[in-house]
């Protein structure tokens, strides 16, 4: 976990400067400080750039160890650290080159000094055995969790790319009706123009003609986003159909009352589907994370806003089987942030989960 190093790093740092400032054995405390700073700090990056760390750390250590003095603990922390992310991190083929380095810059010369190789010879072998066995032991579980991660943040990217193509259907349908509910009235009232009103005439063909265009480009540029090309254009649903879905959540065995607070007006096509649509992740959740737990919606009308609110009791014996953790709260931000709204989701105090959203009405 990155957050550690990140908090680790400051410790040692603050350790190290208070041993080279306390400490009378350390020897060119200026060159010493700001050597040990630099391989402490590397600590913050050794996740994100094993390699280049590993090597600059025991390089920079072997070639001013003759030189500078440092003191232990932090250093010698920092240098553990290092080595970990050079076996662990990297690829098979820079990991031999990397043990090879490291065998070579701890003094590799004294290990023909046999049978009494050189103390340096001696630590770099040992700290050569020690990253073997730690590729061995640790190395495949955790290239193995790093990939599983990256798996599940593409698979969150790929479930807003996919959340947002669901919404550009959906509102090319609500966008198509009224176009073409303009497209009719326009030609309607051109026929029962009379005569003498050309220039009106001519307007209204020319309303009629583009409208007839533009409805024949946004079919063209949303046919690529629909699964099932053979779709036609279906009445969306609306706030007015939430008890519906209430009653349909019901007979799925989840235990649900709704709450309209407010006088009920209507809306514009596309909130009033977002609207629907959140209400609808919400309780889908409910059902595959918590189970048949007491759950309530309430649907607020303030005099510039729409509130939102899906609050179950806590966690019962999920309804609905699932295999991950799901992306439906990635769909709801898409669609408040469409809107200019705002998402609250968490846990309450009550033990349960609460979602709540509040759309700006204009």
């Amino acid at each position: 976990m990155e957050w550690v190093d990140l908090a680790l790093t400051p410790v040692l740092l603050v350790w190290f400067w208070l041993e080279v400032t306390l400490i009378p054995t350390v020897t060119n405390k200026p060159a010493a400080f700001v050597i040990g700073s630099a391989v402490v700090a590397g600590l913050a990056f050794r996740r994100s750039h094993p390699l280049i760390l590993g090597w600059g750390t025991q390089l920079l250590l072997s070639l001013t160890e003759p030189h500078v003095t440092l003191a232990a603990g932090p250093v010698t922390i920092a240098w553990f650290c290092a080595l970990y992310a050079l076996a662990v991190w990297t690829s098979t083929w820079w990991f031999i080159a990397s043990v090879a380095m490291v065998v070579v810059a701890n003094g590799w010369t004294g290990l023909l000094d046999f049978p009494h190789p050189s103390v340096g010879a001696q630590f770099g072998l040992v700290a050569a055995l020690v990253m073997l066995l730690v590729r061995l032991a640790v190395g495949g579980r955790d290239r193995q969790l790093r990939l599983a991660e990256r798996e599940r943040e593409v698979a969150a990217r790929e479930a807003v790319v996919d959340e947002r193509a669901r919404i550009a259907r959906e509102l090319h349908d609500v966008i198509a009706h009224h176009v073409s509910t303009m497209v009719v009235q326009a030609g309607a009232e051109r026929r029962t123009l009379p005569s003498d009103q050309q220039e009106t005439r001519e307007v209204l063909a020319s309303i009629e003609q583009v409208g007839r265009g533009a409805l024949t480009e946004m079919r063209r540029m949303v046919s690529m986003l629909r699964q099932d090309h053979t779709q036609d254009l279906a009445p969306q649903p609306r706030l007015a159909d939430v008890p519906e879905l209430v009653h349909q959540m019901q007979a799925a065995g989840l235990t649900v009352g709704l709450t309209v607070r407010g006088e009920p007006r209507e809306l514009s096509d596309g909130l009033e589907l977002s609207a629907y649509r959140i209400v609808q992740e919400a309780l889908t959740n409910v059902l595959k994370h918590a189970g048949s737990t007491d759950t309530r919606v309430e649907v607020a009308y303030g005099a510039d806003s729409l509130e939102l609110i899906v609050r179950d009791a806590g966690p019962q014996a999920p309804l609905i089987a699932t295999s991950s953790g799901g992306h439906g709260l990635a769909g709801m931000r898409e669609r408040v942030s469409l809107y200019g709204g705002t998402l609250e989701a968490g846990g309450d105090a009550s033990g349960g989960f609460r979602v709540r959203v509040l759309l700006p009405v204009g």
